[in-house]
């Protein structure tokens, strides 16, 4: 794969070939952004991340050289996600580090008919080990995972594979973390979760606390209705007994 050498030298970047596979990453501002754009993004659908994501690479790892065919967003469709002038690029987006890897990895003779490549591709969050502490720096919060399997690498026993990526994912991101300036004393790099889940989950909590508000107003209101009944009740009850004390000295 011919990549641009200046693209992938534009922002912090490290790699590491392996014998089946390479593993690149990004993380810089502009990581960031993009994670704030996924974020931001008002639509539900994953192809819209996707799409950010998919672009974001192609700019920076392939300087542009990609095409994005946008009918691999179609239900059920078998068109390619990127291709090059070389090359036909097949995008995996996922959360929870390597997690789905196995399910993808099962497919790769089917995806490899119709593809050179397949971009295994997941977020990182640098973090402190000590959940009540805030992290200083602000540049590099997030870091992009990619995984390239080559079809050129012929077929390869699942479970071997998985097991070589999984050590190697540990080597990497470890060094990842040393180049990049990360504390391992006290932080580390953990897995990013479903980011358009987080972000549901965290929209109904705010409902769920809008409404929780309100019913406590709701409630206070009444609260007051209440004692302002009970006020004018004793006001009666106090007149009634005063009106029973003047009958009897009549």
């Amino acid at each position: 794969m011919n990549r641009s050498k200046h693209a992938a030298n534009s922002l912090p970047f490290h790699s590491k070939k392996c014998n089946n596979f390479e593993f690149i990453t990004f993380w810089s501002k502009k990581v960031n952004e993009l994670v704030k754009k996924i974020n931001d993004t008002t639509s539900h659908a994953h192809a819209t991340h996707h799409d950010l994501l998919v672009k974001f690479v192609n700019n920076e790892y392939l300087g542009g050289t990609g095409e994005l065919d946008n009918k691999k967003r179609v239900k059920g469709s078998k068109h390619d996600d990127l291709t090059t002038s070389s090359d036909v690029i097949e995008f995996k987006f996922r959360s929870n580090r390597l997690e789905s890897l196995s399910a993808v990895l099962k497919n790769r003779e089917t995806i490899f008919k119709r593809n050179d490549y397949i971009f295994f591709s997941y977020f990182l969050e640098r973090g402190c080990k000590d959940k009540t502490k805030i992290l200083k720096t602000q540049n590099c919060l997030y870091y992009l995972i990619v995984v390239i399997f080559s079809r050129e690498n012929g077929p390869l026993n699942l479970k071997e594979l998985l097991n070589e990526v999984s050590k190697e994912e540990i080597k990497f991101t470890k060094e990842v973390a040393l180049k990049s300036g990360v504390d391992l004393d006290d932080e580390e790099l953990y897995a990013v979760g479903n980011m358009i889940k987080i972000r549901e989950l965290k929209r109904e909590l705010e409902e769920k606390d809008k409404k929780l508000e309100e019913n406590d107003k709701k409630l206070e209101e009444k609260d007051k209705k209440l004692e302002e009944k009970n006020k004018k009740l004793e006001e009666k009850d106090k007149e009634i007994e005063r009106l029973k004390a003047q009958l009897k000295t009549k």
